[in-house]
């Protein structure tokens, strides 16, 4: 019996596995974040994160924010890479940002989520999220920075949460 190795070489160069095998165990490091979580945020004081597995564990919800205000994402598996859909509470237009990773091969030390698009935004001038870096320190810390454009002026705001 032959076997040709053509067809699994071109399905290797069309499907790479390093650029599939790194997102659902990443997706998994993101759901042990699954808590409740608090930082300061200068200027602003303390602020909460609650994260949180819905749909049967097929997205994370986080909420950030204080009791009083506060605001959604959502982070999803999306071919290779994680869709994060920003719901934020900080610009007055009520858009919604969708940001993602690039393809992700071997565990990275840091997702980095970029602007892919959004819905009611109204110009690409109004403010909006347009990056956000998250690292997961350990079970216990994990941290994110937000990017914040605004006519064409950026604004980072660096959070480093720690579990209750």
């Amino acid at each position: 019996m032959r076997v040709t190795l053509v067809p699994v070489i071109a399905a290797l160069m069309l499907h790479p596995a390093a650029s599939f095998a790194g997102a659902p165990e990443v997706y998994e490091q993101l759901k042990s974040l699954a808590g409740e979580w608090e930082a300061e945020l200068p200027g602003f004081g303390k602020i909460n994160s609650s994260v949180r597995l819905v749909s049967n564990g097929m997205a994370i919800e986080e909420i950030i924010g204080t009791p009083k205000d506060s605001e959604l994402s959502v982070y999803t598996l999306n071919d290779g890479k994680i869709l994060l859909t920003h719901y934020c509470a900080m610009t007055p237009d009520g858009h919604q940002v969708r940001l993602q990773t690039l393809k992700l091969g071997s565990a990275p030390e840091q997702l980095d989520f970029r602007f892919a698009g959004a819905t009611n935004l109204h110009s690409k001038a109004a403010a909006h999220m347009r990056r956000v870096i998250m690292t997961i320190s350990d079970r216990d810390h994990y941290s994110e920075k937000w990017t914040k454009t605004e006519n064409a002026k950026e604004t980072e705001f660096d959070l480093n949460f720690v579990r209750h």
